[in-house]
């Protein structure tokens, strides 16, 4: 099969990846900032913690009291960057920051987080925040999220030196108003871009992030091991034959089927914004990934954490060959530094998609 198929309800189409449109504008963006499908029903009743780690049930608990105490603001606010007034300092940190390592339900938590909460609120990942505050410009995007009662912001990191300063500003000049903020990350604010870039010379600035939250610490293994079988995710691999068959064998009533060999997809995925990723699965609901490959550029390697991020909270269907092993497809020069926690995560959720029904 050498060209990607999309195929739609009884009456399926041949088209490339490049015909489905992947254009994605920031009104579009904006109206989607709520919990990505998987966690559409999230609850706090629905979580379900590890028994033997005391600090997941505790998370739980200090959530649904922070969030219960929250209330639409109807008082004034103060303005920002000269137009705007400052308030006085807030008594502590106003924030939530839900730090753990993967599979120990943060995003489930957040989700449910959003739900629990009343008045305008917005669920995003840290991705999409950065591209709202590029597109809109600081002053804007301040002005337009301090109506929000909360923001919950998902996969909270810091890149390098441009989303660092980004981040402080956003974080330090909304949180002098009534707006509250809850994110997830596998990083502890202090650690906040290790690895990536010269953080050490961004300390003063990491600690004013770090400033603006509590530091809910969340242990625990991957729900995973206890769900699913991540150390053998490998037999979740298909041949290219067995994948062709079940592409043509596989009917959804929740959207179109997509077929791509590996080398057509990470080239497609290098033309598009990684906002746009969301856009490109919209219409599907099942992938298919032939010759999936090592990476051993870091490039590509994190393009496709990005869109197996999306294909997880979309609920798409997953299906897989490939070259290797699943544990081999990061290059092992990159897999041990400074996005390691992206990778691993990355192979958990391709282990859970795998191991799903269509």
């Amino acid at each position: 099969m050498t060209s990607p198929l999309l195929t739609t309800g009884d009456a399926p189409e041949q088209l490339t990846l490049d015909q489905i449109n992947a254009t994605v504008s920031v009104e579009e963006v904006v109206a989607g900032f709520v919990p990505p499908p998987r966690f559409a029903t999230a609850s706090f009743a629905t979580y379900q913690p590890d028994p033997v780690e005391p600090s997941q049930t505790a998370a739980v608990a200090q959530l649904q009291t922070y969030v219960s105490e929250l209330a639409p603001e109807d008082k004034p606010r103060a303005r920002f960057f000269g137009r705007w007034r400052r308030q006085a300092e807030p008594d502590g940190p106003r924030g939530i920051y839900l730090d753990g390592g993967y599979g120990v339900g943060k995003t489930h938590l957040l989700a449910s987080s959003y739900h629990a909460t009343s008045g305008l609120k917005a669920y995003l990942s840290f991705q999409e925040l950065a591209y709202v505050i590029g597109a809109m410009g600081m002053v804007s995007s301040v002005e337009a999220f301090r109506r929000y009662t909360l923001l919950c912001v998902d996969e909270f990191e810091l890149d390098d030196v441009g989303n660092t300063m980004l981040a402080k500003t956003f974080i330090t000049n909304l949180t002098q108003g009534q707006t509250h903020i809850i994110t997830t990350s596998n990083t502890l604010p202090s650690d906040l871009g290790q690895g990536r870039f010269a953080a050490e010379n961004f300390r003063r600035e990491i600690g004013q992030i770090a400033a603006a939250f509590k530091v809910l610490r969340i242990e625990g293994r991957d729900y995973r091991q206890r769900n699913y079988q991540p150390d053998t995710l490998s037999q979740g691999l298909l041949t290219d034959q067995q994948l062709k068959d079940a592409f043509t064998a596989y009917h959804s009533t929740r959207g179109a089927k997509l077929y791509a060999s590996f080398a057509e997809l990470t080239a497609h995925l290098a033309r598009l914004h990684p906002i746009s990723y969301q856009r490109l699965l919209a219409p599907l609901g099942a992938v298919f990934i032939e010759g999936l490959a090592p990476m051993d550029d870091q490039n590509i390697a994190l393009r496709f954490v990005h869109l197996i991020d999306k294909l997880y909270d979309q609920g798409i269907h997953l299906a897989v060959s490939a070259q290797c092993d699943l544990a081999d497809i990061f290059s092992q020069e990159y897999r041990d530094k400074g996005y390691a926690k992206k990778y691993r995560r990355c192979l958990s959720r391709i282990g859970e998609l795998l191991q799903e029904p269509g």
